[in-house]
């Protein structure tokens, strides 16, 4: 099998043997996959500072196994220049690709949501939070593999969202109508309807939209995650 000058990404590298890499690559058509980059570590080899993450590829593989070799390689445009907090983003973006999608499962769509995602972060304002670019990545994200939920409709009803409503929210199904629980247990699980047709819009200039697309996408994401923290979110907390 031979794939000749693939769009992709590199999410994550780790050395193998003496002077070799693996390699994960997110691809449209053959979605994430793993190569082996055989002598790219050996001397001054071209292809290594290519096989760098944020930097858009064209890719040849070959090889009948799940573990492909790495052919040729060459650049596809300019890289995305991440700095600060869009550079520890995009860690977690590519970390979060490796840990829920399945290798070898096509997904042009996220492909073209991951470009964009990059796009966005690099040009991201120094001083600006790339929180908004992240819950649209990850809400995408789980849409694409399965799990999405409406923002805009009551799971039990079908009925749409109404701004001053309250809502508990169910992994399996989505949005429920609900009153205040004086369990504290429950009191993650709330949302004020307002607050989930503003994540419906991607309107996140308010504070409360934020905190609430936030604790959201955690309480989505737990199931699928489980108890193995992501290592990138330590980027995030002050030394």
């Amino acid at each position: 099998m031979r794939i000749e000058f693939q769009p992709a990404y590199v999410l994550h590298t780790r050395p193998y043997r003496d002077t070799s890499l693996l390699l994960d690559l997110l691809t449209p058509d053959l979605g994430r996959v793993g190569a082996v980059a055989k002598g790219v570590r050996r001397g001054k080899s071209q292809r290594r500072p290519l096989l760098n993450p944020f930097i858009p590829i064209l890719v040849s593989l070959s090889g009948k196994s799940s573990l492909k070799t790495l052919t040729a390689v060459e650049a596809d445009g300019i890289g995305h220049r991440l700095v600060g907090l869009s550079l520890y983003s995009g860690f977690y973006v590519n970390e979060l690709i490796v840990r829920l999608l399945g290798e070898q499962d096509p997904n042009p769509d996220l492909f073209d949501d991951y470009r964009w995602t990059m796009n966005a972060l690099s040009t991201n304002l120094a001083d600006a939070s790339p929180e908004p670019v992240l819950r649209q990545f990850e809400w995408r994200l789980l849409d694409g593999l399965g799990y999405g939920i409406s923002f805009t409709e009551e799971a039990d009803t079908g009925e749409p969202v109404r701004a001053e409503a309250l809502y508990r929210f169910d992994p399996e199904a989505g949005f429920i109508p609900t009153y205040s629980s004086r369990d504290p247990q429950e009191t993650p699980k709330l949302f004020v309807g307002a607050d989930l047709l503003a994540c419906a819009r991607a309107d996140f200039s308010q504070p409360q939209t934020l905190m609430t697309a936030k604790r959201l996408s955690r309480l989505m994401l737990h199931p699928l995650l489980g108890s193995k923290p992501l290592k990138s979110r330590d980027l995030f907390r002050p030394a």
